[in-house]
């Protein structure tokens, strides 16, 4: 196995499950130590990750709670000294109509889908500037649900991802601070959304994702083979982006 992340510590959000919960691996099986946040169990995935060898330290947390996330990144802090990567992987996708749509959901999605991938990038960003390292910095971000008219506080969540990413790409370059993104189509991690087959005749592949094709891309962003990457949205979803 290739060890190109040892010695780096990366923070992730949502990581009790699905690509979260996928991506906290890969990046522990390429060297990293690992510090989760999620709502969930986790403690099948802490197992897993010090049998290979790596440490990992988690911290239950709802993103949405006022001052939660400078105590998150202290928590970080306390367990590892230093932050090298950050994965914002924490997201609703809840079918609602669009017509019927309430304030208060769409308030709590765009809680979790972008204001706190906002405000932990804000946090982070100070420590990689303390550190005086540079840092990563990768957003999940989600390719348009074949029923557009059912999820527009997701659709809108991560429009304003992307929007945010390539902002805070452009800002933080100068720092050696890598801000990119991956727009994944449908994934397995979340197939119980996925049931109809229409949806596999929509993707040019003809099937939903796996873990392991989201790896190549998420080395890419987390390693230094993208330092001279700022701002880019990698999609990872069977040719969706171009149908």
């Amino acid at each position: 196995m290739n060890h190109c992340l040892h010695g780096k510590v990366a923070l992730i959000s949502g990581c009790s499950q699905g690509l979260g919960y996928e991506a906290a691996k890969i990046l522990a099986a390429h060297g990293a130590d690992i510090f989760g946040i999620s709502i969930g169990d986790d403690e099948q995935l802490k197992k897993e990750i010090e049998a290979m060898g790596r440490s990992y330290h988690s911290m239950t947390a709802d993103l949405s709670t006022p001052d939660i996330i400078h105590q998150v990144v202290k928590e970080v802090l306390a367990a590892y000294q230093h932050i090298d990567i950050l994965l914002n992987f924490a997201h609703v996708l809840k079918k609602e109509d669009t017509l019927s749509l309430s304030r208060i959901a769409w308030k709590q999605a765009l809680d979790i889908n972008l204001t706190a991938a906002f405000f932990l990038s804000q946090e982070v960003i100070k420590q990689f500037l303390k550190q005086k390292q540079g840092g990563k910095i990768i957003n999940a971000s989600g390719i348009l649900p074949l029923e557009a008219d059912s999820y527009a506080a997701y659709v809108v969540g991560k429009g304003g991802m992307e929007a945010m990413t390539q902002y805070l790409a452009s800002a933080f370059a100068k720092d050696n601070i890598q801000i990119n993104a991956i727009r994944f189509g449908y994934m397995q991690e979340g197939s119980s959304l996925y049931e109809d087959k229409e949806i596999l005749k929509a993707i040019p592949a003809r099937r939903l994702g796996t873990a392991s094709d989201m790896e190549g891309a998420l080395l890419l962003l987390a390693s230094d083979q993208s330092n001279y990457m700022c701002g880019a949205c990698i999609p990872v979803d069977g040719g969706c982006s171009i149908r």
